[in-house]
């Protein structure tokens, strides 16, 4: 019988008033196996090159399925290196300005998460990117954060800097305040089920313009896991 199949889709929206360019977060998937992996990073505006460094986290959680403490930090140095190995092509581009903050390093949040075949998954996170388990309309957890005032402006950090140390990632395992999060915690994030990338969108935008939301980039990773299908009817209802 065939085992339980994932889908997903990603709302990636940048600061309002800014281009694509400007967008500092980054997501990755790779769910053609299992287990399925997916990450997410938050660059942080003040460094440079931030989105660069998000882009490296997410890509290198995935791939290396780092969703323990153990693993992340295990992999961490190998994701400097090669940030370090690339700065001199970044720096070139820059202005002299931007180049003299590059020794200073970049620096993100970041959260991983792995589901495996038997029902199991586990995350590890750094920082305040959130996880939301929704079952039937229900959310059966938000982590690391279950209120949105949890949320402060000054998360830990991952910094590219090889000296630098990083916070003990926090991890969760389980069964089947960015902005985002904060403002789905004092919404309603079940509704996360029902949405599509083009329903995302027009939400982000009429709560940016009702102030419910804050003007910063904006990443909504949904994984749906979807059970065997019914043998008798062909058809697979989410779990």
């Amino acid at each position: 019988m065939p085992g339980p199949s994932v889908s997903h889709w990603t709302c990636a929206v940048p600061k309002a008033g800014s281009s694509e360019d400007d967008y500092e977060d980054a997501s990755a998937v790779a769910s053609e196996t299992w287990p399925v992996c997916a990450a997410v990073a938050d660059g942080a505006t003040e460094s440079v090159f931030a989105g660069d460094w998000a882009t490296r986290l997410v890509r290198g959680v995935v791939e290396t399925e780092a969703t323990t403490a153990d693993a992340f930090a295990t992999a961490l140095p190998d994701w400097r290196d090669e940030w370090r190995r690339g700065r001199p092509s970044r720096a070139a581009e820059r202005p002299w300005y931007v180049s003299a903050k590059v020794e200073e390093g970049a620096f993100a949040t970041v959260l991983g998460l792995s589901l495996h075949a038997d029902g199991g998954w586990r995350a590890v996170s750094v920082g305040d990117c959130c996880l939301f388990h929704v079952r039937g309309g229900e959310v059966v957890e938000s982590w690391p954060y279950a209120a949105a005032e949890a949320f402060t402006n000054r998360p830990d950090l991952v910094s590219s800097r090889p000296a630098q140390a990083v916070p003990a990632p926090r991890t969760t395992t389980g069964t089947w305040r960015p902005a985002v999060a904060a403002w789905l915690l004092e919404t309603a994030p079940s509704s996360l089920r029902d949405l599509s990338e083009k329903s995302a969108r027009s939400r982000i935008a009429t709560a940016r313009t009702d102030g419910d939301l804050r003007n910063d980039d904006v990443t909504l990773l949904v994984l749906k896991l979807l059970p065997p299908a019914d043998p008798a009817t062909g058809t697979a209802h989410e779990a």
